[in-house]
């Protein structure tokens, strides 16, 4: 029996090779989701069902750094040139991985300043392809 240790210092995510260790205040600072469904079930009136495979369901990734930070200024610079970006993530010691491909930067999250708080500088990418492992031991 073991205890697996999901800490920030023992994340990493690298964006087109930069490692980006300047999150923000919310938590958690990244997500990543689905775009489409895996697999679809088609049921008919007949009682009868079709599969639908998808090849490739693709992955929307969400960051939240802090504002004013160069790992930001970095992401901007990404999402205002439009490049095509490569993402890789590993959570240290649980054996969780992830690669995304053929990714875009689709946008940036709301902006919040000038009060007795600020938002965190927040991008949302989507990948084209995207291979992870999850588990453990």
């Amino acid at each position: 029996m073991s205890i697996n240790n999901f800490s920030t210092e023992l994340f990493t995510v690298s964006i087109n090779g930069r490692i980006i260790t300047d999150f923000g205040d919310t938590d958690p600072p990244y997500t990543d989701d689905p775009i489409d469904p895996k697999s679809v079930l088609r049921r008919g009136m007949g009682g009868n069902a079709v599969r639908l495979d998808r090849i490739n369901p693709g992955r929307t990734v969400t960051v939240n750094l802090n504002p004013g930070s160069a790992d930001s200024a970095f992401l901007q610079g990404l999402f205002t040139s439009g490049a095509t970006i490569i993402l890789s993530k590993t959570q240290i010691g649980t054996l969780e991985t992830a690669i995304g491909t053929e990714g875009v930067i689709v946008n940036d999250g709301q902006v919040g300043r000038g009060g007795q708080t600020i938002t965190d500088d927040q991008y949302v990418m989507e990948f084209n392809g995207w291979a992870q492992s999850k588990g453990g031991e």
